[in-house]
């Protein structure tokens, strides 16, 4: 059964950015990125994939976390997911971070507010 994990907390330390979910969450052994992304507009939440030899694991990164998404974006710094003690690298975010803003700019089929949020945060100033 595929399962939505929802980014708690984001840190960018080290040169990298840090997307926490709750640490009663279990990253699966086995668990790959798929390096790709999917967009909520309904949740406004860009959403990363994960999979496992048998379900999908979707990353969920809210609105609120979009300020350290686009200053990691602007610094080049890799996205790693933090589950308990477990890390991840989500690889190829940037990429498909990039891809979606592009799409989603002065795109009505994402819905209004999503596209509103997504000029206001990556395209303004």
């Amino acid at each position: 059964m595929n399962e939505k994990w929802i980014v708690e907390r984001a840190e960018r330390k080290d040169g990298r950015l840090w997307l926490k979910v709750d640490d009663a969450l279990v990253l699966p052994a086995g668990v790959m990125p798929k390096r790709h992304m999917l967009v909520d507009s309904d949740a406004l939440a860009f959403v990363y994939i994960l999979e496992t030899e048998d379900r999908f694991l979707y990353v969920m990164v809210p609105k609120p976390w979009w300020p350290e998404l686009k200053a990691a974006l602007d610094a080049k710094e890799p996205v790693w997911l933090r589950c308990g003690e477990r890390t991840l690298e989500l690889e190829q975010f940037h990429d498909e971070l990039s891809y979606l803003l592009e799409n989603i700019r002065g795109n009505a089929n994402y819905g209004e507010a999503l596209e509103r949020a997504v000029q206001e945060m990556f395209f303004t100033g």
